[in-house]
């Protein structure tokens, strides 16, 4: 769907950072698997660290030595979440992939695995932005964003890899990796539907003869070079930031909450899989106004607008909630 219609809006998690959060540490999680083994993996260059990958900013991208001499290198990225946790996308976000002629693939294993182990790879799904699914590996059709999704599957360690397509042509750019379970509301939302465009870098003031001078701390996504699925010419981007006010009602509660709240292993409901996995307006995630859209300018890197998750009962089993989600750049 294009014009950024609503239509059933889906939400791309990050089981990193959401564990993260919680206390898990990230030195733990996240493993760059060294040079040594077949294939032989590519490490970081230097100045750049594990955690960059995993820290909700992609415009804080890292690069691997991939052009070493080496042309077979391959980067391995190994997660340990500690116990086994369900994942079924992977969003990429500011990488090379296309330019530096690679590709992506994710595996998971309940054993400790090496590089280009697992026990097995996913099962490919769709690739809703920006490539396509081939051989089981995902390859982008250019640079920028890619958001790709899976079967499901629940397991302690996932390795996301990166191969060679041919040779690789530059060192490998990353700016996000935002691997998770994704979220898709049953019911489209309610209209009428708001959405915003807003100046909020823009301050105005008025001297005393009555003169107005307008300054601005930012104008947008514009600021740089790259803004998450609003790539391009960042100086001819439209300013202002991106935002959607919604109502989803007459959804089954059995869609927003568990049957048990105590059960910390609940999942399929918004509670359990966004609310929980983003403490409301704590972390960011990846908004699709459409979850069936493979249009880039329907997709947000966003943070919920509030700080609570209110729901309404409008009637037996059935409610309704209010979402504000923003744009972050």
């Amino acid at each position: 769907m294009t014009y950024q219609r609503l239509s059933k809006p889906r939400f791309y998690m990050n089981n990193v950072t959401w564990l993260a959060s919680r206390g898990v540490s990230r030195d733990d999680m996240i493993t760059i698997l060294s040079e040594s083994g077949t294939p032989t993996n590519a490490g970081l260059n230097a100045g750049y660290t594990k955690y960059q990958i995993f820290d909700d900013n992609p415009h804080d991208y890292v690069t691997f030595d991939t052009l070493d001499g080496t042309d077979t290198d391959t980067v391995s990225i190994l997660i340990d979440f500690g116990q086994a946790i369900e994942c079924n996308s992977i969003s990429i976000l500011n990488h090379d992939i296309y330019s530096s002629s690679g590709s992506c693939r994710v595996a998971w294993s309940a054993t400790l695995p090496g590089a280009g182990g697992g026990t097995g790879v996913t099962t490919p799904r769709s690739v809703m932005v920006n490539g396509s699914w081939a051989g089981g590996v995902i390859v982008p059709a250019a640079n920028g964003d890619t958001v790709a999704t899976f079967a499901a599957q629940s397991a302690r360690y996932w390795l996301v890899e990166f191969n060679q397509s041919g040779d690789w042509t530059t060192d490998l750019q990353i700016g996000e990796i935002v691997l998770g379970k994704y979220w898709t509301s049953p019911v489209s939302p309610d209209l009428p539907v708001n959405r915003s465009t807003l100046s909020d870098g823009v301050q105005v003031q008025q001297s005393v003869g009555g003169k107005s001078f307008g300054f601005a701390s930012n104008i947008g996504a514009s600021s740089s070079d790259y803004a998450p699925f609003r790539g391009g010419a960042s100086e001819l981007a439209v300013a202002g930031r991106e935002t959607f006010d919604f109502s989803i009602g007459f959804i089954a509660d059995t869609h927003l909450y568990p049957s048990d709240r105590a059960d910390i292993d609940a999942s399929d409901n918004f509670l359990s899989d966004v609310y929980n996995k983003t403490a409301m307006n704590l972390l960011p995630f990846v908004f699709a106004c459409d979850s069936a859209s493979t249009t880039e300018g329907d997709y947000l890197w966003a943070r919920f607008d509030q700080q609570s998750f209110d729901s309404i009962r409008k009637g037996w089993e059935v409610e309704s909630m209010n979402l504000r989600v923003v744009q972050e750049y």
